[in-house]
């Protein structure tokens, strides 16, 4: 990712006067806008794609991309949120190029969400058939989601977003976004349950044999 030199930013212009200064041809004011949010774009790119080298490619396509368009942003949102709606439409992007392959564990105290996080995958031969029977659970479940359900699912469960904060850069109710999150919670699941079950009926028959 490129990064972008300049002088003392003690003032800390806002981004509309940087805005303004990079459309009048000062280059280096788009800098200051880069390094402001850089951090922000690549975490909800990563959120999304689960890759840091997609994922630092994906910011460096949403900054080429604002900078080429900036002329077209009218200013009816903040330049945060227009960013991060071009991070999340290109990162989609991303995964129709390729399929998403993650592990996931659930959390049986939440009872209102599962958590999911990353499987261990340190080098226990029990641990890592877990986790390639985890992983086409979660395939067959992530392949159930619509496209929004699964980006709102990512960014609420891999950024922690907050609903409000989804809805805003997908251009959404918040009643919507939760709707399409609850949906999304529900089909991973009824896959992972499903799992489980299939696990632990495996694990009994083996026992049964010995």
């Amino acid at each position: 990712m490129a990064v972008f030199r300049f002088g003392d930013a003690s003032d800390s212009p806002t981004d509309r006067k940087l805005i303004d200064r990079t459309l009048a041809g000062d280059g280096g004011a788009f800098g200051i806008l880069v390094e402001r949010f850089q951090r922000k774009i690549f975490r909800v790119a990563f959120a999304i794609v689960r890759d840091e080298m997609e994922a630092d490619g994906v910011t460096q396509d949403t900054f080429v991309q604002a900078y080429t368009n900036l002329a077209k942003f009218q200013g009816r949102s903040e330049f945060e949120t227009w960013l991060t709606r071009i991070a999340i439409n290109k990162s989609r992007d991303t995964l129709r190029r390729r399929r998403f392959v993650s592990l996931f564990t659930v959390n049986d105290n939440n009872d209102e969400e599962y958590v999911i996080e990353p499987v261990d995958t340190r080098p226990d031969p029990e641990r890592q058939l877990a986790s390639v029977q985890l992983r086409a659970a979660i395939e067959r479940a992530e392949r159930s989601l619509s496209a929004q359900q699964k980006t709102i699912f990512r960014l609420r469960h891999y950024e922690n977003l907050s609903l409000e904060d989804i809805a805003q850069h997908l251009g959404l109710r918040a009643g919507t976004a939760r709707a399409h999150l609850f949906r999304a919670i529900h089909k991973i699941r009824k896959e992972l349950e499903q799992w489980r079950a299939r696990k632990s009926q495996g694990n009994d028959d083996e026992n049964s044999l010995q």
